[in-house]
Parts: C-alpha cells; sequence; structure tokens
C-alpha cells in the first residue's frame, strides 16, 4: 500500500504540472526526482538514475528514430511529395466519400501537430456538393485524420509505447492493427451513413497510380523494414533519410538546414525525461512491489488499464503525454512484462482520451475551419470513440 500511495502522489504532481502547460519532459523529469525523494534515494543516486537513463541504448535508439522522424516530414513537406500524393488520392478517387475521408488520412500518415488544420480545406473541396452540416465535415475530417496513430511507426506513442514495456515494435504494430481497421469502419458506417453525392472528377490512369506509390513509397518502407524485417526504428529511419538526402541531391547547407528545422531540443527533452521517469521507477523497487499489492488488493486490472491513460489523455490531449506518464507505473504494475493485449487496451483507453479530450489542437482547428458548433461535434464523436474502444477491450480479452 505504501508504494501504491508514493506513485500515486508522484502521478498526481505529473498531473497537476500537465494541466499547468509545462513541457512534458520537464513534467516527467520532476516526477522522477520527487518519486526518487518519496523512495528516499539521494541526490546522488538520483544524478546516476538519471545519467544511466539518458545514455541507455533504448533511450539513444528512441531519440534517434523518432528526431529522424521529423527529418522524414520536413522532407516530404518541403520536396513537394505531400502535395503530389495529395493530387494522386483527388485524381484515383471518384466518389466524394472516399475523397473526404483518404484525404485526412494521407496528412495524418505524417506527425504533423495539428494536421488536421491542412486537410480541412481539402475535406471542405471534396464535399462542395454535398447536404452536410459543418459538424459532419469537422468530424469526418477529424476522425480520419487519426486513423494511424495506433500502429504507425512513424508516431513517437507507439514507438514509446513498445520501448517503455520492453515489447518489440512490429509485434505492437501487429497487437494494435483492429484498432485503426475499426476506426475506418467506424467512420466509414457513422460519417457518411445516408450521405449521398456527386461523383469527383478524376482519372485512374497508370502515370497516377505511379505517382501514389512513389509518394507513398518513404512512409511505406518505414512500415515494411519495422514490422517486417524487425528493423530497429533507429536503423531503418537513418537508411531512409539518408536515402532521401541522396536521391534529392542534399547539400551539406541543406541537410543541416533540415537538421535544424526538424530536431527540436524540447522533443529530445520530452523522450528522456519519459526515460528517466521509467528509471527511476526501477530504482525504486516499485516494479516488484506494485504485481503483489493488485494481485491482493482484488481491484480490477482492467479498471487501472483504463483509468489511467483515459484521465491523462483526456487532460493532455496528447498521446505521448498519456503514454509517457502511465505506461512506466502500468509496466511496474503488471510485473515488468505487459503481453500486448494489455498494452493494446491501455493504449486504446489513453486514445480514446485523447479524441475526446478539449485541449486536442486538431479538435481546436478543425471546428474553428468549419465553424462546427463544439457540443454537436462532440455529439458526433462520442458512440465512434466507444466503438473504437471496445475493440480495445476485446484485444484484452482476447
Amino acid at each position: 500500500m505504501t508504494d501504491l500511495i508514493k506513485i500515486g502522489a508522484a502521478f498526481a504532481v505529473i498531473l497537476l504540472l500537465l494541466r499547468l502547460r509545462w513541457n512534458l519532459g520537464l513534467v516527467m523529469f520532476t516526477g522522477a526526482l520527487f518519486l526518487g525523494a518519496l523512495y528516499r534515494i539521494g541526490p546522488a543516486d538520483q544524478a546516476r538514475v538519471v545519467l544511466r537513463s539518458s545514455v541507455d541504448m533504448v533511450t539513444i535508439n528512441l531519440v534517434t528514430g523518432l528526431a529522424l522522424i521529423m527529418v522524414l516530414e520536413n522532407i516530404i513537406r518541403k520536396r513537394g511529395l505531400l502535395k503530389r500524393m495529395m493530387e494522386a488520392v483527388v485524381n484515383v478517387a471518384r466518389d466524394r466519400r472516399i475523397a473526404m475521408a483518404v484525404l485526412p488520412g494521407v496528412i495524418g500518415l505524417l506527425p504533423s501537430a495539428g494536421g488536421a488544420a491542412f486537410s480541412a480545406p481539402m475535406v471542405q473541396e471534396a464535399a462542395a456538393d454535398a447536404d452536410m452540416k459543418p459538424e459532419r465535415k469537422a468530424f469526418i475530417n477529424y476522425w480520419f485524420r487519426h486513423i494511424w496513430e495506433y500502429i504507425l511507426p512513424l508516431y513517437p506513442g507507439i514507438v514509446l509505447a513498445a520501448a517503455i514495456t520492453k515489447t518489440p515494435l512490429n509485434r505492437l504494430m501487429f497487437s494494435q492493427l483492429p484498432l485503426p481497421l475499426a476506426v475506418v469502419g467506424v467512420g466509414a458506417l457513422l460519417g457518411f451513413r445516408g450521405l449521398k453525392t456527386r461523383g469527383v472528377p478524376g482519372k485512374r490512369d497508370r502515370e497516377e497510380l505511379k505517382a501514389l506509390f512513389v509518394t507513398l513509397l518513404p512512409i511505406t518502407l518505414s512500415i515494411v523494414l519495422v514490422a517486417v524485417f524487425k528493423m530497429p526504428l533507429a536503423l531503418a529511419m537513418i537508411l531512409i533519410v539518408t536515402a532521401m538526402f541522396l536521391f534529392y541531391r542534399y547539400s551539406v547547407r541543406e541537410i543541416a538546414a533540415a537538421l535544424r528545422e526538424s530536431i527540436s531540443i524540447n522533443f529530445i527533452l520530452m523522450v528522456v525525461g519519459i526515460m528517466v521517469f521509467k528509471g527511476m521507477l526501477d530504482a525504486t523497487g516499485a516494479i516488484e512491489a506494485l504485481p503483489v499489492f493488485f494481485r491482493q488488493s482484488g481491484l480490477p486490472t482492467g479498471a487501472v488499464l483504463f483509468a489511467l491513460p483515459f484521465i491523462v489523455g483526456l487532460l493532455t490531449g496528447l498521446t505521448v503525454g498519456f503514454v509517457g506518464a502511465t505506461f512506466p507505473i502500468i509496466t511496474a504494475m503488471l510485473g515488468g512484462h505487459p503481453d500486448p493485449g494489455s498494452i493494446t487496451f491501455a493504449f486504446a483507453s489513453g486514445f480514446a482520451g485523447v479524441m475526446l479530450s478539449p485541449s486536442h489542437l486538431c479538435l481546436l482547428l478543425t471546428i474553428r475551419y468549419f465553424k462546427a458548433d463544439t457540443a454537436g461535434t462532440y455529439r458526433l464523436l462520442y458512440v465512434p470513440v466507444l466503438l473504437v474502444f471496445a475493440v480495445g477491450l476485446i484485444r484484452l480479452w482476447f
């Protein structure tokens, strides 16, 4: 019980600082030091934990891989691949409903903050002749923008979840595959129910299909290398980004500019802070104590797997927020080696909170662009979010 109180106190500090809009990395560092102090770990020992966690190979691989993902996003955007990708999608699709779903889905392939703002004008154009309320357009744009975050290794959330829980990334990706499939199915059934539109002018010639294949190749390759060939994320991204630099004949100055524009100190601090918090949790010995407590308490494990990620996701509107703040605790609670079904359920719970969070930048930007009613947009979100969460719950049981 003492261990639970101490970890609960550290969790409360993390929630408070997140509500105060502190940088996530600084929040996790503070939470780690506070937790160490509660366990009476001295300053010298805490410093050793911080140093060891910061230079651990898992942390280095994470920082390298995720930083290079940001560089890849910069190259795709700056070299016009994203624009050509969108043109190819519109030309290949002949149904406005397909275009409305695919356009934000394609934008969602890249982990851009507030990416729904880029796809909103495209959805508006694709829905030009449709008799749709602004709230329906806002739902479609917001919903299909978030297909990929459950499984795509370009997003830091799933990469961090795999690292914290010590689960192979490709195994976690396959475990969570039912979630994006549910997002597409639920979005198609509920988002376009009763909607009829004219066809969208387009063409399906070989040139457009080739353009779609080529522009998607860097993203597709990252998935194949990680999920199929089980390559470490950092190595996969080094190969892909190097190939992109060579293909586009980047000069040394252009490479330096791309690195400078893409890699944020705050982002690195966030990743290191999360891993330091996990390291401090290991150093306290709570990983051995928590499973024993939960087995003896009779408290349903599923309730904890739902509540912790959901609350943080709802408060922060950030996937890395709920993963970084709660997955070290969940991992300790489950004895240091949670099974993929439990991780998937916890991830689905946290992401349900993210999708409903009033702090979620994509939701705010989407509602503002379409001039939609906030309450009306939320009414369209509740059932789809619940259905996708239910898929995560099933994954916990099977």
